[in-house]
C-alpha cells in the first residue's frame, strides 16, 4: 500500500464560500416563490427580502446543524433550507397581499367517510364515534391507546383513521414532491363550536417529518382562510396519553 492520505472537506469549503452559498440558496428561493406566486413582488424587489431571511435563518440555526457551517454547501442541505423556507414564507396579508389559498379538486372536493371500504388482515379495534367500523393497528400499542382516548373523550363528536381514505397533503422534500398522510382526522367540540383536527402521532421525528409538520400547518392556514370549509387545526401528539392535551392546544389555537 502506499503512503497513507488524510482526506478532508478544507479544498471544497473553500472552492464554496458561504456568501456564495447563501445567494444560491435565496436565488432559487426566489425563483420557487415566484412560481408558486406570479402575483407577488417582481424578482429584483423579492429577492433582497428573501437574502435577508436566509440570512437571518443561518444565524439562528448556526448551532443546531451540528457541522461547520460552510457545509451548507452539500445539496442535502442547500435542499433542506431551500424546502423548510419555501414553506415557511407568506404572503403579507397585513399589507394587503392575498393570502394562501388551497387548490380544491374540480370534481371531488370533499371526500367522505361513505366511500372508505376495505379488507384487511392487520389487527383491529372496534369503534363507535368513528363513520368507520374499526381502526387498523399498525403500531398496536400506540394506536390502540390514542383509539381508545378518542373514544372516551366527550369533545370528540368523531373521527377516523386517514386508512383509505386518501386525504394527503403535498409537500416537497430534497427536491422532490410527495405526499403527506396524516394519522387522523378528529372532529373536536371547543368554544362553543367545531373543529377539524388533522392529529399526527408521532414518538421520533426526522427531519422530513419536520417538514410535513410546516406543510401541514401550511395547509390548515390556507383552509381557514378560505373559509368555507369550516376550521382547522394541527397536532402531533408525541405521547398517547395527552392526546386530550394535544387536541384541545390545537383546537385552542385556531383563530
Amino acid at each position: 500500500p502506499g503512503k497513507e492520505v488524510i482526506h478532508d472537506r478544507n479544498p471544497f469549503h473553500q472552492e464554496k464560500r458561504l456568501q456564495a452559498t447563501v445567494y444560491e440558496i435565496s436565488s432559487e428561493l426566489t425563483q420557487r416563490l415566484k412560481n408558486k406566486r406570479e402575483d407577488w413582488s417582481a424578482r429584483h424587489i423579492l429577492f433582497p427580502q428573501v437574502l435577508n431571511i436566509v440570512r437571518e435563518y443561518m444565524r439562528v440555526v448556526r448551532s443546531e446543524i451540528g457541522v461547520p457551517l460552510e457545509e451548507v454547501a452539500l445539496l442535502k442541505y442547500k435542499q433542506r433550507i431551500i424546502n423548510r423556507l419555501t414553506e415557511a414564507i407568506e404572503p403579507d396579508t397585513a399589507a394587503g397581499e392575498t393570502p394562501v389559498l388551497p387548490v380544491i379538486e374540480k370534481f371531488r372536493p370533499i371526500g367522505s367517510t361513505s366511500e372508505v371500504l376495505f379488507r384487511t388482515v392487520r389487527p383491529t379495534v372496534e369503534t363507535s364515534r368513528s363513520h368507520i367500523s374499526h381502526v387498523v393497528l399498525d403500531a398496536p400499542s400506540w394506536e390502540h391507546s390514542v383509539a381508545y382516548r378518542l373514544e372516551r373523550l366527550c369533545e370528540v363528536v368523531a373521527y377516523a383513521r386517514n386508512d383509505h381514505l386518501d386525504f394527503t397533503i403535498p409537500y416537497e422534500w430534497q427536491g422532490q414532491n410527495h405526499e403527506y398522510r396524516p394519522d387522523y382526522l378528529v372532529r373536536y367540540r371547543a368554544n362553543g363550536g367545531e373543529v377539524k383536527i388533522i392529529l399526527e402521532v408521532k414518538g421520533f421525528e426526522t427531519e422530513q417529518d419536520r417538514q410535513k409538520e410546516t406543510a401541514a400547518k401550511r395547509w390548515v392556514r390556507a383552509v381557514n382562510h378560505h373559509g368555507e370549509f369550516g376550521r382547522w387545526a394541527f397536532g402531533i401528539c408525541r405521547l398517547p396519553g395527552r392526546v386530550h392535551e394535544v387536541l384541545k392546544r390545537a383546537a385552542d389555537g385556531v383563530a
